[in-house]
């Protein structure tokens, strides 16, 4: 570790505000980190070269320099100044010790903040980003900073209010620097447990990204594709639900994008699991577990979401019903004449049973009842998502 200035001066603030009292910080060459109202220089310059205090008496002081130490490595140097030689020597010795204690510390919130910044800004990149074209150059990265891509995966985060402020705000008599240390070991706790509850596959990967969220990169190892994913993957998330639930109760939400092939199917994931959250904790707050087209109906609802984006979610949900003229129709007619069987009935010219008939099969294809108000809402939304890129319907 470098002794820089920005680093230097923050260890001077900290050492005063422990000790109550200004030191002089030299880096490795002898280069003042902060200036002092006597040149010293050639004294720092002197233990850091001969590695041993060096003492010299200026203006009626005597000015101590000790060298820093780091890892087995002198990294600087550390001076005080007082009337009495003995009373420098020992301010200046424990200057030392209290300077060489924060730059560990320091290191250390380094070392993990990198390390977990790597992944997560890697991940946050072949997510969100546009510096990684192609498969092939996310798949080379990746294995450089741990992360296999050569995997199926689909996308899900994970949002624990109030993580961080609970944690730090129960680590006040802690210096930051430690708390810092602390909460990212709390962080690798919680990534611990969920990455065990799969035991088997190895491939998951998790990141905490901030804001209380952790995205998860999770292995698909069924033989699925996009539209047979919803239900292994809902189960997965509410797997990983029960799990943070018990460590954090009624503090947590899931949310689940599907499967999608190769790189930008992985960002297609996390948008639908982005966009699952954020609508699932509007429209479906009680559930806490989001699949994406759980909340495929209400993207409408979104302004940041292409209408192509909204059609294919749309259609997602109510292929069955599309893909069926006679039940399009009926649902149709019905829902436009506000949930009315009978005036329903006689505009499609059919028997008021067939109708319930026909509706009762919906409730089959599609898992919603075109009977029931919530259900109703999200058809007619889905509907308008997708007819809005469609020829318009006929019912006549």
């Amino acid at each position: 570790m470098r002794l820089d200035k920005e680093l230097g001066e923050g260890l001077l603030q900290k050492i005063k505000d422990v000790l109550g009292r200004s030191v002089y910080l030299y880096d490795e060459n002898g280069g003042v980190i902060h200036d002092s109202p006597v040149k010293i220089d050639l004294l720092a310059l002197k233990a850091i070269q001969g590695n041993e205090e060096t003492t010299e008496k200026r203006e009626g002081k005597y000015y101590v320099c000790i060298p820093l130490i780091y890892n087995n490595q002198i990294v600087g140097a550390v001076c005080t100044g007082d009337i009495k030689k003995e009373e420098a020597r020992e301010f200046s010795k424990l200057a030392k010790g209290l300077a060489e204690v924060l730059l560990y510390e320091e290191f250390l919130v380094k070392n993990i903040n990198v390390a977990n910044d790597l992944r997560g800004d890697f991940i946050k990149e072949i997510l969100t980003g546009t510096k990684i074209k192609t498969t092939e150059e996310a798949v080379d990265q990746g294995d450089i900073i741990g992360v296999n891509l050569r995997f199926k995966y689909a996308v899900m985060i994970f949002k624990i209010e109030e993580l961080y402020e609970n944690y730090m705000g129960g680590q006040k008599k802690m210096p930051m620097e430690t708390a810092r240390i602390k909460f990212q070991e709390y962080l690798k706790e919680i990534e611990g447990e969920l990455l065990t509850a799969f035991e088997g596959e190895i491939q998951n990967c998790i990141v905490y990204v901030g804001e209380n969220r952790f995205i998860m990169l999770k292995e698909i190892r069924e033989n699925v594709d996009t539209l047979s994913s919803f239900q292994v993957l809902k189960e997965s998330g509410k797997h990983i639900f029960s799990i943070l639930n018990k460590m954090f109760p009624d503090r947590v939400s899931v949310a689940v994008g599907q499967y999608y092939p190769g790189l930008s199917g992985l960002r297609k994931s996390y948008e639908d699991a982005r966009i699952a959250l954020k609508l699932g904790e509007k429209v479906l707050p009680s559930t806490r577990v989001f699949h994406i087209l759980d909340v495929a109906m209400f993207v409408g609802l979104l302004g940041d979401v292409t209408s192509a984006r909204k059609n294919e979610l749309s259609y997602q949900v109510l292929e069955g019903l599309f893909k069926d003229k006679d039940l399009l129709k009926s649902t149709s007619v019905f829902l436009e004449c506000g949930m009315n069987l009978t005036e329903a009935s006689k505009q499609l010219h059919l028997h008021r049973n067939t109708l319930i008939y026909r509706l009762n099969k919906v409730k089959e294809l599609i898992g919603l009842n075109p009977t029931s108000f919530y259900d109703a809402l999200q058809i007619k939304l889905g509907l308008t998502a997708h007819l809005d890129q469609e020829a318009p319907l006929q019912v006549n």
